[in-house]
């Protein structure tokens, strides 16, 4: 697994491998971070919910540590990579919402 120039938790609860989720999650965050120091840590977790009752359901939890307010997103999908893909994408997004607004403050 690669390293990350900052604190980094990777929890999957799934049956599934490790690897294809955190390069995912590597190259989504690495870029929103290039240039930039405002992100401090990382914690991501990704877990099934499948049951009786909802078959097929991926929960994906991405928080940036982010000076000076944290950023979280939550995702629930029938796949964990489409789970885990939009939970990053609503994090990135925030992200660089909130740079633009610190930008044109």
């Amino acid at each position: 697994m690669t390293d990350f120039p900052f604190d980094f938790e990777f929890y999957n609860k799934t049956d599934l491998p490790d690897q294809e989720f955190y390069e995912m999650a590597y190259k989504e965050i690495i870029e929103i971070s290039e240039g930039h120091n405002d992100i401090v840590g990382v914690s991501i977790s990704l877990e099934e919910l499948s049951s009786g009752k909802t078959p097929h359901a991926y929960q994906a939890r991405v928080v940036l540590y982010v000076r000076p307010d944290n950023i979280s997103s939550t995702e629930v999908m029938p796949s964990p990579t489409a789970a885990l893909q939009q939970a990053l994408n609503a994090a990135v997004s925030q992200v660089r919402d909130k740079r633009d607004k610190l930008r044109n403050y």
